[in-house]
């Protein structure tokens, strides 16, 4: 299945950085936003990138835009979240793809009646993270997708709620989930719509 565009979106980075300190990719040293954090010399530490925050304004032509791919959203304080959600309801004629780890922030932070074209989605590796799925569960106005990349073990939750199921690899280096693992998940998915990363090893 295809992601309505969300596989080439455009990306976003009016922030950086990740406060996640239980994330189990970053807990193994394979965190890719930590690993271009380190390459160029920013900062991990949630911040704004005040100069990118007008990006959206550029493309005149509706796109579909996933803000954040060097850390999460989430992370930022509240008065700086404020900041780049108002260019997200200004900028009303592009799809957003949220992706976070934090859903337990977001929640908190964004608004009761959302407006316009959002994609929210979580990133969910192990069992362990399935409680993301649960608080995501409780928003309402939003499309919900859950990112299972990488992949780390076997996932037992029904994941027929949501909209779209996306599944990945490690990268950096390459480690493959087990086939039984993405099958399972392809299971849970039900109805839902499965997308497969070009990376992943065939079933």
């Amino acid at each position: 299945a295809r992601l309505e565009g969300l596989e080439r979106a455009y990306t976003w980075n009016p922030a950086r950085g990740c406060s996640n300190l239980e994330c189990e990719v970053r807990r193994r040293g394979k965190c890719w936003a930590m690993m271009m954090a380190k390459r160029f010399g920013w900062s991990f530490e949630p911040h704004l990138v005040p100069e990118r925050l007008d990006e959206p304004f550029w493309k005149r032509e509706p796109a579909v835009i996933t803000p954040v791919s060097v850390g999460d959203l989430f992370g930022l304080s509240l008065p700086q979240f404020r900041e780049v959600w108002r260019m997200i309801e200004l900028a009303d004629w592009h799809v957003y793809a949220l992706l976070t780890k934090l859903p337990n922030v977001a929640l908190d932070y964004l608004p009761l009646r959302i407006k316009g074209k959002i994609w929210f989605g979580v990133t969910v590796n192990t069992q362990k993270d399935v409680w993301r799925l649960d608080l995501m569960r409780k928003l309402e106005g939003v499309k919900k997708y859950c990112l299972f990349e990488p992949l780390y073990g076997p996932i037992d939750y029904d994941l027929s709620f949501l909209d779209l199921v996306v599944i990945g690899p490690q990268n950096y280096p390459t480690l493959q989930p087990k086939r039984e693992w993405v099958e399972g998940v392809v299971k849970k998915a039900g109805k839902a719509r499965v997308y497969l990363k070009s990376k992943l090893n065939p079933l």
